[in-house]
């Protein structure tokens, strides 16, 4: 694995200290005691984030967003922005949440508000979940909807010479997967470039310092990202490149990639690791790093509305997003 240098990190900013503070269980909570309580309680914590939505300055901000059935019966919404003439750049993007949850609605908030920054169109992909469908269901949904777009986008008003591929978290996991099997097969030239938002690109046996450093009180704990593996990926090889990007023996030719990264996120390592991964072979990156922010910063609707540095690096994205694809 690619050896990296942790940027040095700033004090975590007060206001997303009390705010991650207010989110924890009132002392005596007991936890879930089963796989089933855990699975619940994780789904219903993501989907109560929509009750935060209206906290975003601009939202509703025009963006249109319409739902459809893509390959075969996968669900996906399409979004797009305001005033759109001429075919748009096309976003493939997989929501986050530990493979075992988010949805469509969970992640329309942000779909929304990158669509407008970046004048693109985006295409939330919502892949089948863990347990229920465990790898490679997640992964297999990613890279067919990445064939429905190439095949499908003229037809929607999208430019299929300017297609990303895309997510966070665990969908950044699924992003990364699926692009690098389609380059190694020969078909993944139709994408000009890749977003990783804090991705999942190894497994927790990698030892990285951010899981020890940053394993409770930040949101994502460790203890919840071993579980989401587990679920996820049981019994599957903690090496196999389809779930560990980062082991990947010799990445295919990939399009430009933007990795963002938290300093108090467990993910932190992995995910510049990943990024100095990509540049080793000759990758053109650029990375964003927030030395104040925890996982999930830039996308969930109750910190793009409460915190500058998420409007500052969701428009940092939109900006290279249109850099990138013209």
């Amino acid at each position: 694995m690619t050896a990296h240098t942790a940027p040095r990190g700033l004090p975590i900013d007060p206001a997303l200290r009390a705010y991650l503070d207010s989110l924890a269980p009132p002392p005596g909570t007991p936890a879930p005691a089963t796989d089933a309580q855990m699975l619940a309680a994780r789904r219903a914590a993501l989907a109560g984030a929509l009750a935060a939505r209206t906290e975003i300055a601009g939202l509703p901000n025009g963006v249109a967003a319409r739902d459809l059935r893509i390959a075969g019966a996968l669900p996906a919404r399409l979004f797009t922005p305001p005033g759109a003439t001429g075919p748009l750049p096309l976003l493939v993007y997989l929501h986050g949440g530990g493979w075992a949850a988010g949805s469509l609605d969970t992640h329309d908030p942000f779909c929304r508000l990158l669509s407008g920054a970046a004048g693109m169109m985006i295409l939330c992909v919502d892949y089948r979940l863990a347990p229920e469908h465990p790898f490679p269901a997640g992964l297999e949904d990613a890279r067919a909807a990445a064939r429905w777009a190439c095949a499908h986008a003229a037809g929607h008003g999208a430019d299929p010479a300017r297609l990303a591929i895309g997510g966070d978290s665990a969908g950044a996991n699924l992003a990364a997967a699926a692009l690098n099997t389609l380059a190694a097969a020969g078909a993944g030239a139709a994408f000009k470039a890749q977003l990783l938002l804090y991705p999942v690109t190894d497994h927790p046996s990698g030892g990285h310092a951010s899981y020890a450093e940053n394993a409770t009180g930040y949101g994502l704990e460790a203890a919840l990202m071993r579980w989401f593996w587990k679920t996820y990926a049981p019994g599957v090889a903690p090496d196999l490149p389809e779930v560990s990007p980062l082991r990947h023996p010799a990445l295919p030719l990939l399009p430009p990639t933007l990795v963002a990264t938290a300093q108090y996120d467990v993910l932190r390592d992995e995910g510049i690791a990943y990024a100095d991964k990509l540049r080793a072979a000759g990758v053109a990156v650029r990375h964003l790093h927030a030395g104040d922010m925890h996982h999930d910063f830039p996308a969930l609707p109750g910190t793009v509305g409460r915190f500058p540095q998420c409007a500052t690096t969701l428009a940092a994205i939109a900006d290279w997003l249109k850099a990138t694809l013209g």
